[in-house]
């Protein structure tokens, strides 16, 4: 199973390679498409910083187990 790292990491490139496909669609006259990219980024940016979150509780909780534990 992957960490969560790998998914934040991949959340943020996602996030950037759809506000480059939305700067080139909003460029090339498509701003529906564009406006939707910018969607897909705000989503994938969200979704990375949910696991942030989440991943950062984890670790907490681990070493407050291993604190507790000695």
């Amino acid at each position: 199973m992957l960490s969560n790292k790998v998914y934040i990491i991949g959340g943020g490139v996602l996030c950037v390679l759809f506000i480059a496909l939305a700067m080139v669609e909003f460029s090339t006259g498509y701003p529906e498409d564009g406006a939707q990219d910018l969607l897909y980024a705000a989503l994938s940016a969200i979704a990375g910083g949910v696991l942030y979150v989440l991943d950062r509780r984890q670790r907490e909780r681990r070493a407050a187990e291993r604190r507790d534990a000695r």
